[in-house]
């Protein structure tokens, strides 16, 4: 039985349409599997096809990429989709002899690609963000990774690059995972309205009880970043207070051990 759902701008409805459908199949076969058939984004607004009049630039495409796919794999649906791979045209409408009226382009690739006066791509394609955020978070999530809840919590502190407090909204979406040697990430973000907002605070963690070795990801990109002292501080017996990192309206990820082998 295949299911799928969306929300563009709000991937937090993912979790709640996911426990509800998993709880409506539980009651006739616990075994039927629930996927996302199908995301995606444009990566700009003067294309054609869903969402074409939004304000969509390739920063926002792959901010949408970023927290959709990690809601899906929050989520653990079979497995989750993205649309599309390259630039197209569509041709959805149009008349026959009348080129101009099915030029409807349609950029959600994760690849930009050119075209000639007849539509056609003339095979240059371009790597945007979301092509590199979709391959950090293929890289780091795949095969043996599982969701799995882990000895972390958020505890706003003093932050003194906000002059204030770290963030502590309603809104920051938080998930774990495990590999199964032991190793395990921790991803989160601020989930700020997407089309109107880029989003930048501090936020505090603590956690016990998972490998000494930690690191920070910034998914959108795969830029690993060692933690020093001054914000990963050892309380002892394994515990440690991560102090002030950064959180973003999109994906970040703490790594504990050799999670996937990831290198500076």
């Amino acid at each position: 039985m295949r299911l799928a759902f969306t929300n563009v701008i709000d991937e937090t409805v993912v979790f709640r349409h996911v426990k509800a459908l998993r709880g409506l199949c539980n009651r006739f076969n616990p075994n039927i599997e629930i996927i996302q058939g199908e995301s995606g984004s444009q990566s700009r607004s003067d294309g054609r096809g869903a969402m074409r009049k939004g304000a969509w630039t390739p920063h926002k495409q792959a901010k949408q990429l970023l927290r959709h796919l990690m809601a899906d794999l929050m989520t653990e649906v079979k497995f989750t989709s993205y649309f599309s791979c390259m630039d197209m045209i569509e041709a959805l409408n149009g008349t026959v002899g009348d080129l101009v009226s099915y030029l409807d382009y349609g950029y959600f690739g994760v690849l930009g690609a050119d075209f000639d006066a007849q539509g056609r791509s003339v095979g240059n394609y371009t790597p945007k963000p979301s092509y590199y955020a979709l391959q950090t978070i293929s890289a780091i999530f795949s095969e043996d990774v599982q969701k799995a809840d882990l000895p972390i919590i958020r505890w706003p502190e003093v932050s003194d690059r906000l002059f204030g407090f770290d963030c502590d909204d309603p809104s920051i979406v938080e998930g774990g995972f495990k590999c199964e040697n032991g190793s395990a990430a921790f991803v989160y973000w601020n989930s700020t309205n997407l089309m109107t907002t880029d989003f930048e605070s501090t936020v505090t963690f603590y956690t016990a009880g998972l490998p000494d070795k930690i690191r920070l990801v910034d998914l959108m990109d795969g830029t690993v970043y060692e933690l020093p002292e001054s914000i990963l501080e050892s309380k002892g017996e394994g515990k440690y207070a991560i102090h002030n990192i950064p959180i973003k309206d999109y994906p970040m990820a703490l790594l504990f051990g050799d999670f996937k082998e990831i290198n500076i």
